[in-house]
């Protein structure tokens, strides 16, 4: 974000790791994040790590990450933040970490999920396991970013699948995601995890846009 020159095997560097719009979501209940799945009755706790501003340094970040091919940002910036989570006991009683899936046809096209090296980040520090196998993307929808709070909602339903519910048996999951705008996606994501029963959920992202974007 700064234009100074990384080190070798550096994503970001630290000056620019400290200028981060950190939320402090992780030790804050009752947070914006959390509001967005108040309804939901197996919901336990919600936190993203950065606010997200448009035309910002974190949004050209994020998109380098997600369109440049480097989704190790994404992996380096979910280890700094899962350091911060701890802390406040985030992920006290979480038994897996799943990522929000890529549909196959565009996981092909792009390379890598960007949600899974976030995951697999926050699971590097922490120790809990990763999956990817027991939640799917069936639908192949059209992206988010253009459309409006009504338009998200209805552009996610019934996109998801879950495989083998079973073994998710009273399992507490942590959902991760990129970023979080009107909570849609993993709203559409939550309610196909009603297959695993007895579950509870909690949810994590990098960055949450500003209610001043969405107006």
């Amino acid at each position: 974000m700064c234009d100074t020159l990384l080190e070798e095997n550096e994503e970001i560097c630290p000056a620019c790791m400290e200028q981060l719009p950190r939320t402090e979501q992780a030790s804050l209940r009752g947070n914006s994040t959390e509001e967005l799945f108040s309804d939901i009755k197996r919901f336990e706790r919600g936190g993203c790590f950065m606010f997200f501003d448009k035309a910002s340094p974190v949004q050209q970040m994020l998109h380098q990450m997600k369109y440049s091919e480097t989704p190790g940002i994404g992996y380096q910036l979910a280890k700094e933040a899962a350091y911060d989570f701890m802390t406040a006991d985030f992920f006290d009683g979480i038994d897996v970490i799943i990522p929000v899936p890529l549909h196959k046809r565009r996981l092909r096209e792009r390379g890598f999920n960007q949600s899974e090296w976030i995951a697999k980040g926050l699971s590097d520090v922490t120790g809990i396991p990763m999956d990817t196998s027991h939640i799917l993307r069936v639908v192949n929808n059209q992206k988010q970013a253009t459309k409006s709070g009504a338009e998200r909602k209805a552009n996610v339903e019934k996109i998801f699948a879950v495989s083998h519910p079973e073994e998710m048996y009273r399992k507490h999951i942590l959902l991760v995601d990129d970023i979080i705008t009107t909570g849609s996606t993993l709203h559409s994501c939550i309610k196909t995890m009603s297959a695993f029963r007895g579950c509870k959920v909690s949810v994590f992202a990098l960055s949450k846009a500003r209610k001043t974007i969405l107006q």
